[in-house]
């Protein structure tokens, strides 16, 4: 576990290599928010910007290298250099279009056409990732993506 839910995130994290994932209980469930890999930001944003406990657990799925910058260190690059507020707002932009664009997926597509998008996007994801975890951040069961798979296969 990188973050326990509750615990406050120190640090904004660049995935050099590895993959992680954000995910809460619901109901005895585990539902994955997000999915994080090579180049690409790791944090619970919120509770890293608002100082405030997690919503989400971040976990590992693989091996991780991680670049990290503690909320105090980054806060001061934001005072003391302009390229540290460009780099803050160039994080906040590429979280904020991936979160609406997950956003307009779980709304406005089938599961089958979520599913064929990742297939497209991330061919290997079903190769480094469990099918339950994948499963979660679609918004549908274990079982129904296995449905999903042998009807296209």
């Amino acid at each position: 576990m990188i973050l326990n839910k509750g615990e406050v995130d120190n640090y904004l994290s660049f995935v050099e290599s590895g993959a992680a994932r954000l995910f809460f209980m619901k109901e005895n469930k585990e539902l994955t928010i997000r999915f994080v890999f090579q180049n690409q930001f790791l944090t619970a944003y919120d509770s890293f910007t608002q100082r405030t406990p997690s919503r989400c657990d971040v976990e590992a799925l693989t091996d991780m290298v991680v670049w990290r910058v503690h909320y105090d260190d980054l806060q001061m690059l934001y005072k003391t250099h302009s390229v540290g507020n460009l780099i803050g707002r160039l994080t906040v932009e590429k979280l904020y279009v991936e979160k609406l664009n997950r956003e307009f997926s779980l709304l406005s597509e089938t599961a089958e056409e979520r599913y064929l998008k990742i297939m497209k996007e991330q061919p290997d994801l079903f190769q480094r990732l469990p099918l339950k975890h994948i499963a979660s951040y679609m918004g549908i069961t274990p079982q129904a993506l296995s449905r999903i798979r042998k009807r296209i296969s």
